[in-house]
């Protein structure tokens, strides 16, 4: 298979549920069929956290309502590691927004030129 400059990113998607995360699999892999694949499923937290490791995945998708995953202990995990990742949180008892975390590694030169507030005057 030719490489190509956009290789497909990589998901994780993170849930004791199993009807959940096979639900999330099918409408994430669907959706972004041309552009992603699941790269592994994790059940608990270490298996997420070795699957971070393993797979180093572009996007990990959690349930937000998984009481086998510490959200606390992955977030921190999230902001200590350096790899370029987004995470997002997903809730099965919740409609409404879905909470996105994305780290990215910026230059000192994009550090000092970041604006967190664009389009506001001070």
């Amino acid at each position: 298979m030719p490489e190509t400059t956009h290789p497909l990113r990589r998901v994780l998607i993170v849930s004791a549920n199993p009807l959940f995360r096979e639900g999330l699999r099918k409408v994430y892999a669907g959706r972004w069929e041309s552009k992603a694949f699941i790269a592994g499923m994790a059940t608990t937290m270490s298996e997420a956290l070795d699957a971070i490791k393993y797979h180093q995945p572009d996007l990990v998708i959690v349930d937000y309502d998984d009481k086998t995953i510490n959200r606390v202990e992955f977030l921190e995990h999230f902001v200590s590691d350096e790899a370029p990742m987004q995470v997002m949180l997903v809730s099965l008892g919740q409609s409404g927004e879905v909470l996105i975390y994305d780290r990215k590694r910026l230059t000192l030169a994009q550090a000092e030129a970041w604006d967190p507030w664009p389009g506001e005057v001070s």
